[in-house]
């Protein structure tokens, strides 16, 4: 069975070239944001959902509290481990986000940068979504931050060139069958891979749908990393809901 196309891009030394340049403090002042909105107790538990090498989730742990991270790539969280064998109180494991989670007790889950949609069926979203539910207790809640679909599509860049530390990247940008493919070809000397990124080009009120049918109650909507209002100009979608 070949493997999806976010099992081979992610583990790939290019994935991490490509976006090692992701801005570290924008990330920081969303969690700021989201905590000032949160006011989450001392030593409240978060469960990172897609956390990547785990950037979001090692700014958690320096403000105090617990953390679990899990994504799907093993090198991401080999890295990650690996970054954080000295600390208590934050753990990663690998995961498959539609499988359900080590988790039962967090009092928050957050699901950060379009760590979503990634999935063939809306089923398989739907379980996600679910299993993010089931991973927190009672009167928990999530942050699910998406892009805006709306706007990409009407801003979508179509071809962009990149070089980094010598290597090309060709990237060309479509819409199909509801998706959002950014086809990525790489040019390492003489080599020359392609691969995919394909996220669902979900609305707002199609992930609101994806989390209520789960069991969420939806407390708030912001439009950006500073929580500003939603508008259909909106950056971002970023929806937090309670269980």
């Amino acid at each position: 069975m070949s493997k999806e196309w976010f099992e081979t891009w992610f583990d790939t030394t290019y994935y991490h070239l490509l976006y090692r340049n992701r801005n570290e403090v924008e990330a920081r002042q969303f969690i700021d944001a989201l905590l000032h909105f949160l006011t989450p107790k001392p030593n409240a538990h978060f469960i990172d959902v897609a956390c990547g090498k785990g950037r979001h989730s090692k700014y958690l742990h320096s403000l105090g509290f617990r953390v679990t991270g899990i994504d799907l790539s093993e090198n991401s969280i080999n890295e990650a481990m690996e970054d954080t064998a000295h600390l208590k109180g934050i753990d990663f494991h690998q995961q498959d986000i539609r499988q359900s989670f080590p988790e039962r007790d967090a009092d928050f889950a957050v699901n950060l940068f379009t760590s979503f949609g990634y999935f063939e069926t809306y089923e398989e979203h739907q379980a996600a979504m679910t299993n993010m539910l089931e991973s927190l207790k009672p009167g928990g809640r999530i942050v699910l931050d998406y892009m805006n679909a709306s706007e990409v599509l009407l801003s979508l860049k179509h071809e962009e060139l990149r070089e980094v530390d010598g290597v090309h990247f060709k990237i060309r940008r479509y819409i199909e069958q509801g998706c959002i493919i950014k086809e990525i070809t790489v040019r390492d000397h003489e080599q020359e891979q392609i691969f995919e990124e394909r996220v669902k080009a979900y609305s707002k009120s199609d992930l609101e749908k994806l989390m209520r049918n789960s069991g969420f109650k939806i407390c708030a909507t912001f439009g950006s990393y500073n929580l500003e209002p939603y508008s259909e100009h909106s950056s971002r979608v970023v929806l937090i809901a309670e269980k």
